[in-house]
């Protein structure tokens, strides 16, 4: 332990001393905070998965199994809040004893809710408050998987509280392994998906960072590591030498990385842009994950510092300079490029449903990592070509810049590392940001077309219930009842029956006889209700007018309650499945015709208060949803998926941005140094121009194409049979940008030289 002291010591004052020492200092910390941030975030997010699942747990629902003495009747339904689900479940004491559920001191009263403080905000502006009857509470912190997740406990009035419905099930409490469980989880990736994600929108891009801090200034560091070989030094005394350098930084930038933490461990602490709480006993329970993970991050960095030092044996091969066996991961990485590329876009294809993400990503990875090298090795052979290009042409810069992509393809691959690396973030970012499944898109279409103009609702075959709803519904809101009779020998046979102003809003002839309308006529709601399936495929809608209620479902005929705006604007207090404010039902800057033209936004439903009568009326098992909305259900866990994506994905655009700028600045202090002496002896300025063309420009612009053509073919297995959003059209925007930072860096590198040589004066040897 003596000898290794002096050895810290030594190597932290020659960090300090060497040539771009602040600015691997800098690189150094910045890498290990974004690696201890990274990891410590692994730990956090299993913690938060695992809590999650245990609240879940103990809040499910146990059904009776056998003989068991049920305690509750209990009914699960979703319900949208713009287009994010949410749970609604209804319950029904059987006996005085049995305790509510977690979060609830008392059971609510018939006709009361209990709504999360999330849900009641969340839905201010589409009634959610009065949704589910009167307003009796809020659900406490203990009851909820988040302190943001959207849940709902009501218990209908008694006149629609029926235990022969088939919603209903009985249950002997809450809690238990066997229980069934409901919440936001649905919304959220699963754990697995989400680690993906971390490792490789923030994880790769920190190691990309440690990379290219442990190399900055590497040329003078490595004729340091000849010359401590020439003396004697073993590798051993040169790895603590390395430690010493590097320690300060690292450590530095871990305690940083640990005081990210902290709030978290002190209160709820809402994460930016994925409108997410990481609930504070959650970050506790992950204390100590989170501490191996701290430790890790300084270990794994100074391990990385060591091993990516240049062995030097000290054996001589002849000359005066000593051997140096040089590292060749940057040989095998380009070697593997094209084999990684293949399997992961093929190989994809061929694995079960289960094993294909993991693969992916780890593909992914792993492509990325290689095509640096790839790109170094292809400038290496190039600058062969430019050196005898630049012979005979007499061009100093190209003999110049040909030799230097010759003999350092490794300084090549630290500089274009961050182009590729952050191009392949952009592409992944607009790969899931924009990959919506079939039917939800479908869904987002309609939505944005008809808006909330019609809702259908799904009802008990009760005639006195269904007579009490149409009572209630408010005026400029009309009603028609969709039939649809399937037999096994024929075609099915679709009617809509409705009174002359529903049909007139539908633009549908008024009269008892029944009318064929092919494709749903001209009424744009009609005909996505066809083509949203509701009519099971029957070639024509038929239409006439007569009474709503007194129609029977059986096996055989389905019914279906069509509600329609009159035409009335502004009406509407809220949209079905949409995040739009109140009276939009829509997307902002739509309009609709209002009454003579197309059904549109402003034609909205007070989709609202049809919820709560129908939930009044009609019971906990009728749902109210927009044409095509069912579908919706699955936009708001894309949604949060996308912002999961956007947030990580800038995590790991700043590594790769420090990356790219500290490791160039360190890259120009040596591209000047070397320059210098020979544009002294050129006797003009242009060489510099030229030789930052070639050395610099070059490898910039071959690693944008190559990592555009990989990032284009990657995303062929995850948009296979949908639009394609990752295209050469559609990550034109990220590769011209990143041709303008290669150019930028070009010029940045040619003015170094020259002011390098301007202040350069020759020293004796």
């Amino acid at each position: 332990m003596s000898a290794v002291r002096p050895l810290l010591r030594v190597g932290r004052a020659a960090g300090a001393a060497a040539e771009a020492g602040r600015v691997r200092a800098t690189l150094l910390t910045c890498a290990a905070l974004l690696l201890a941030v990274g990891l410590g975030a692994l730990a956090v997010a299993q913690s938060s998965f695992e809590g999650r699942a245990q609240r879940g747990e103990n809040r499910g629902i146990a059904p009776v199994e056998g003989r068991e003495p049920a305690a509750l009747l209990a009914a699960l339904r979703t319900d949208l809040v713009g287009t994010t689900s949410y749970t609604v479940v209804s319950l029904v004491p059987l006996r005085a004893d049995a305790p509510p559920p977690p979060g609830l001191d008392r059971w609510p009263r018939p006709g009361e809710a209990f709504l999360s403080p999330a849900l009641a905000a969340a839905g201010a502006g589409e009634g959610v408050s009065t949704r589910y009857g009167r307003l009796a509470g809020a659900i406490g912190p203990e009851g909820l998987e988040a302190p943001t997740e959207l849940l709902a406990y009501a218990r209908p009035p008694v006149e629609v509280t029926d235990p022969a419905d088939e919603e209903w099930f009985r249950a002997t409490g809450f809690g238990g392994p066997r229980s069934l469980t409901f919440g936001e989880s649905g919304n959220l990736p699963p754990p697995g998906r989400f680690h993906g994600a971390l490792a490789g929108l923030v994880l790769l891009p920190a190691a990309l960072l440690a990379v290219v801090a442990v190399r900055a200034g590497a040329a003078a560091r490595d004729r340091r590591a000849r010359l401590l070989a020439v003396l004697g030094a073993g590798a051993r005394a040169r790895a603590w030498f390395t430690v010493g350098e590097a320690a300060g930084p690292v450590l530095a930038g871990t305690a940083l990385g640990a005081l990210a933490f902290v709030p978290a461990m002190l209160t709820d602490l809402p994460l930016p842009g994925v409108d997410f709480v990481l609930y504070r006993p959650d970050a506790l329970g992950a204390l100590p994950r989170l501490a191996a993970a701290l430790a890790a991050a300084p270990v794994l960095l100074l391990g990385a510092a060591v091993l990516l030092q240049p062995r030097a044996g000290g054996a001589q091969r002849g000359g005066s300079r000593p051997a140096v066996r040089r590292a060749r991961l940057h040989a095998l990485g380009a070697v593997l490029f094209a084999p990684a590329l293949l399997v992961t876009v093929r190989g994809t294809e061929l694995l079960p449903q289960e094993l294909r993400l993991p693969f992916y990503v780890l593909g992914c990875a792993t492509v990325f990592a290689c095509l640096p090298a790839a790109v170094g090795v292809l400038c290496s052979g190039l600058g062969r070509w430019l050196t005898a290009l630049g012979r005979r042409a007499g061009s100093s810069g190209t003999l110049i810049a040909g030799r230097r992509l010759t003999a350092h393809p490794r300084a090549t691959v630290r500089l274009v590392a961050s182009l590729a690396v952050a191009l392949g973030l952009a592409a992944q970012t607009q790969l899931w940001g924009g990959v919506f499944g079939d039917l939800p898109a479908r869904a987002l279409a309609t939505l944005d077309r008809i808006g909330s103009s019609a809702v259908t609702v799904d009802y008990p075959a009760r005639e006195e219930r269904l007579a009490a709803f149409e009572r209630a519904l408010p005026d400029g809101v009309e009603s028609a009842v969709l039939r649809v009779r399937t037999t096994g020998d024929g075609d099915p046979a679709a009617e809509l029956i409705g009174s002359c102003a529903a049909l007139t809003a539908l633009r549908a002839p008024c009269g008892t006889d029944p009318v064929a309308l092919p494709g749903g006529g001209s009424d744009p709601r009609l005909r996505e209700l066809v083509s949203w399936g509701a009519t099971e495929g029957a070639a024509s809608l038929r239409v006439r007018e007569g009474p709503v209620a007194g129609h029977r479902g059986s096996d055989t005929t389905s019914l279906t309650l069509l509600l329609v705006s009159a035409g009335g604007r502004g009406a509407g207090d809220g949209p079905a499945g949409t995040g739009g404010p109140a009276g939009t039902g829509g997307p902002a800057g739509t309009e609709g015709a209002g009454p003579g033209g197309p059904a549109g936004p402003s034609d909205a439903l007070p989709v609202g208060t049809v919820k709560r009568l129908a939930y009044r009326h009609l019971g906990p098992e009728a749902e109210v949803n927009s044409i095509g909305g069912l579908y919706l259900t699955g936009v708001g866990g894309l949604e949060a998926a996308t912002r999961w994506i956007r947030l990580l994905a800038a995590t790991g655009m700043l590594a790769v941005t420090l990356a790219a700028g500290l490791g160039a600045l360190a890259e120009f202090l040596r591209h000047g140094r070397e320059l210098a002496p020979v544009g002294v002896m050129a006797g003009r300025a242009t060489v510099f121009g030229s030789t930052a063309l070639w050395s610099l420009l070059l490898p910039g612009v071959l690693a944008v194409a190559v990592g555009t053509l990989a990032s284009v073919w990657l995303a062929a297995p995850i948009q296979a049979g949908r639009p394609d959003v990752v295209s050469l059209a559609s990550l034109a925007p990220a590769s011209l940008a990143a041709l303008g930072a290669a150019a930028l860096l070009t010029a940045w590198g040619a003015v170094s030289a020259v002011r390098a040589a301007r202040s350069w004066r020759p020293v004796a040897a």
